[in-house]
């Protein structure tokens, strides 16, 4: 199945330690791959109708030289759309005064009879045309009201099928869970403990690559390390992540 992952940090970060575990992820996701990362004042995209895991240097120096306080990721396993770039994750579309990027994993069939009255999709998986029908949902809802109308648009299209997503306008972070999605937050004081990759087994002290005042939240489908920490979030629960902290999180 599709994997998400997300990154929210206080300050520019790269995610080369995190991508040495993530391109595992696409060993059995080979449809495609995306990252959207922040860069000023709107989000860069980079993605291939292709396996992450078999990508060569040209195709990913791009991603590993990126320095920003947001990332978003997703290793695709098609169900919906052609395997081309039209249909690979993360999605990136313009409303309201601002633009949103938009990974999704699972499938939620019946979306596509759902009106949208402005925004038309590139492609044609089910994963776009729920973002799309998400920012007409909320291009008027107040700031303080955001969170929850968000949790209740998410809950509305999780009767339709598998709904786990994560959501950027390049300030904050929003993860929705249906029933695979966790988080851990760091933060210093860091120690020498290390840190070891599930996957790939590289282990690292997160003292020796981090600032002494960086704070990150990641979010990802499966946790990428083997650390204490990691978090599964409730079916049908919110999580709001800004500045490197979980700022909100609205129970499922």
């Amino acid at each position: 199945m599709c994997q998400l992952l997300g990154i929210c940090a206080n300050r520019p970060i790269d995610i080369q330690f995190s991508f040495q575990e993530w391109k595992h992820r696409g060993k059995s996701n080979r449809h495609g791959y995306g990252f959207a990362y922040w860069k000023e004042g709107r989000w860069q995209l980079v993605k291939e109708a292709s396996s992450l895991y078999e990508a060569g240097p040209d195709q990913t120096d791009e991603v590993l030289a990126a320095r920003s306080h947001l990332f978003l990721a997703h290793v695709r396993y098609a169900t919906v759309g052609a395997q081309d770039g039209s249909n690979t994750h993360p999605f990136a579309a313009s409303l309201g005064g601002h633009t949103w990027a938009f990974a999704h994993n699972g499938t939620v069939k019946g979306i596509q009879a759902r009106p949208l009255r402005e925004l038309q999709a590139g492609g044609a998986t089910d994963s776009e045309r729920a973002f799309l029908w998400l920012l007409e949902n909320l291009a008027d809802v107040p700031d303080g009201d955001f969170a929850r109308r968000l949790k209740a648009l998410g809950d509305d299209v999780r009767r339709l099928g598998r709904f786990n997503f994560l959501l950027s306008d390049g300030s904050a972070l929003s993860a929705y869970a249906h029933d695979r999605l966790h988080f851990i937050e760091r933060r210093p004081p860091y120690g020498g403990e290390l840190v070891r990759l599930k996957d790939d087994g590289y282990a690292i002290g997160l003292k020796e690559v981090k600032h002494p005042e960086e704070r990150a939240v990641l979010i990802a489908t499966e946790p990428l390390t083997e650390e204490p920490g990691w978090t599964r979030l409730e079916q049908g629960e919110l999580l709001v992540a800004r500045g490197g902290r979980v700022e909100r999180r609205i129970d499922g």
